[in-house]
């Protein structure tokens, strides 16, 4: 069971490396710039998972589950997706130097986040 769970994230973790390398072939072939490709193919390509398995349950008339289903790879996202790497690179650091975050809005987009998370599980959980 742990073998399959984890040649599983392994395969993943391939497949993502070569869809990254292939998209940014694809889009310098074609003239289109590397951001562009990933903001568009790469997000499409992450999402269309959550959209198949909401799509198969809500069919099985388990609407609840497709839409917890969709907002729970949200929010892991949101928990873990974003803070993991910066704790890796603070824990592990390859320079001396430190990441300084340029953005004006930054807690402000900050609260945002940590609104919408309450928000939605206040949601959820009524």
């Amino acid at each position: 069971c742990y073998v399959s769970f984890i040649l599983s994230i392994v395969w993943i973790g391939l497949f993502s490396y070569f869809m990254v390398d292939w998209v940014e072939i694809v889009g310098n072939n074609i003239g289109i710039p590397p951001v562009v490709m990933g903001y568009t193919i790469l997000a499409a390509g992450t999402s269309a998972p959550d959209l198949i398995s909401s799509v198969i349950v809500a069919r099985m008339g388990e609407g609840d589950m497709a839409i917890s289903s969709s907002i729970g790879s949200n929010i892991f996202d949101i928990l873990v997706g974003l803070p993991l790497p910066w704790l890796v690179f603070t824990l592990w650091p390859t320079t001396p130097d430190f990441v300084k975050i340029q953005a004006a809005g930054i807690w402000r987009s900050i609260y945002i986040l940590i609104g919408t998370l309450v928000a939605t599980v206040a949601i959820i959980h009524c």
